[in-house]
Order: C-alpha cells, then sequence, then structure tokens
C-alpha cells in the first residue's frame, strides 16, 4: 500500500497537548525504553473527547480509514526467532508488512516494509522535527510516527497517541470504530500498531518477532539484549485484551512468533508462518 495517495503533514496545524513532561531531546542510548506519564488528572477523559487531548486531528488518519479492508497484515516485533525464519521471509515480498523501532538494524531482512512505525518517545527529538537514524527506515512505503506529542519530520506522518497512563489493557482496543481517537498503549510496539492497522481496514493480524524476552535481538541474537527491565506481564495484559476484542469483531489475530511468550502462556493463538503463507 503506496503512501502515493496519502496526505502528508505539510500545512497542517496541531494543537497543545498539555501536561506531558520528560520529552526527550539529546540522542537516544541503545536501550531507550522510555515511557511518559503524566501524572495528571487532565487527561482523565474518554475516547469520544480525545482523553481531553487538546489536538487537531492529522487529515491524513481520516483518508486512510478502510483503504486495507479485509486483508491481511504481518506485523513485526524485533525478536531473535525473525532469524530462524528468514527462508520463509523471502515470501512475503506481496505481503502487507509492518515493521517497528530499529528493524532497519536487522540487515537481512528480505522485503522493504509496507509500513514503518516507532511508538515511543525515545526515538523522536527536536520537539517532533527529528526520528533519530537508528529508529528510521527511509525505503520503507509509509513511515508513522505514533506519538502523544505532534511528530512533523521529513517523510514522516504523525499518529495521536494516548499518554501512557491510558492501557489498552484498560480503555480496550481501538480501531474498529467510525472514530479513532489518539490510540492507547499497548506497552509493545506491535501491538500499539495494530490498533492503526485495524483502522485502515486489517482484518487479520500476524504477529512474528514477538518473542517477549529481553535475550536477544534479530540482528545480535547473543549480544543485543534489553537492559531496561519489560513489564511482561502488562504485555500479556494488554494482548489478552486485543485478542478478546478483535476476535469479537470477527477479526482475526495469530502469533507466527515460534517460542514466544504470548503463545506459549496461551494469550495467542500460535501457527506455523509457513502454513499461513501456504493457505
Amino acid at each position: 500500500m503506496s503512501n502515493e495517495t496519502w496526505p502528508t503533514n505539510e500545512g497542517m496545524i496541531y494543537g497543545n497537548v498539555p501536561g506531558v513532561v520528560g520529552l526527550q531531546l539529546g540522542e537516544p542510548d541503545e536501550d531507550m525504553g522510555t515511557r511518559i506519564f503524566t501524572g495528571s488528572h487532565e487527561f482523565q477523559g474518554t475516547p469520544d473527547n480525545d482523553w481531553n487531548m487538546e489536538i487537531e486531528w492529522p487529515q491524513w488518519i481520516d483518508a486512510v480509514h478502510n483503504i486495507a479492508l479485509g486483508k491481511r497484515c504481518f506485523i513485526f516485533g524485533t525478536g531473535p526467532s525473525l532469524v530462524g525464519q528468514l527462508p520463509l521471509l523471502h515470501r512475503m515480498q506481496d505481503e502487507d508488512t509492518w515493521t517497528v523501532n530499529r528493524m532497519n538494524k536487522f540487515t537481512e531482512l528480505p522485503f522493504t516494509p509496507t509500513t514503518h512505525l516507532i511508538t515511543e518517545p525515545g526515538p523522536i527529538g527536536g520537539f517532533g522535527k527529528i526520528i533519530f537514524p537508528q529508529y528510521d527506515y527511509p525505503t520503507a512505503e509509509n513511515r508513522i510516527a505514533v506519538s502523544w506529542w505532534p511528530v512533523s519530520a521529513p517523510g514522516w506522518l504523525w499518529c495521536p497517541k494516548a499518554p501512557d497512563d491510558i492501557h489498552m489493557r484498560w480503555e480496550g482496543f481501538h480501531g474498529f470504530d467510525e472514530r479513532l481517537p489518539p490510540i492507547p498503549t499497548g506497552w509493545a510496539s506491535p501491538l500499539t500498531s495494530c490498533q492503526l492497522a485495524a483502522w485502515m481496514g486489517y482484518r487479520e493480524f500476524y504477529f512474528l518477532g514477538i518473542d517477549t524476552t529481553q535475550l536477544g535481538q534479530a540482528w545480535d541474537v547473543e549480544h543485543g539484549r534489553t537492559l531496561r527491565p519489560r513489564n511482561v506481564r502488562s504485555i500479556m495484559e494488554c494482548f489478552d485484551r486485543a485478542r478478546t476484542e478483535i476476535e469479537l469483531r470477527g477479526a482475526k489475530i495469530i502469533d507466527c512468533t515460534p517460542g514466544g511468550l504470548m503463545n506459549q502462556e496461551g494469550v495467542l493463538e500460535y501457527v506455523n508462518l509457513q502454513e499461513v503463507l501456504d493457505a
């Protein structure tokens, strides 16, 4: 799905986002995993009033509503299990593929992503004018920054995100209705991004590389460890809430991560990637 028909950020005017603190303006370290909690009750609204955030909605989001209706997409984490799936990844040239964060470091990836996303504040600098290069994927057809702070970096689209104290496990999975609020965090970039995929009309979501461990990355299985602890329980609870709501809508969510924690713990159904591609 090319971005040739998508509006750009140029010329758009965004309102202020009150109460947000802790902007990262310098170069992030390799294990940046910052989350922003406002500590403010200003945001305790509802999806219908955008959680009381004062924003002007980016026009491109309405333009892509249901643009991929009924299609499937493959949403990638950066876990080390991807290395063992490389022969199958070569078959995904014509699939809609979504990647996140530092996937550009996985140089063996045998396709160009349809969409590349960031969903955390760490990759963003200069009050939204810069995406740090280790988080960029310049050849991706579309690049989207999911952030509560407006992003105007060249080549990037901005999707508003709810403050990080508004979690999917409490506020639900969004994207299936006729209005998209600033999307809640799923505590994992692939899951947070999935809400935007649902808004675009995708109805089959296949996750890969969501190992949910701290034991390596696709580009460095032995040493690419996440130094900052991950809240695995929160991630599992968000995936569980997402699965329930996705299935209630008649859509499909499948984990194609061999040995991934989500399928090992019974949160998501596991299906071998080859079976999916052969179907």
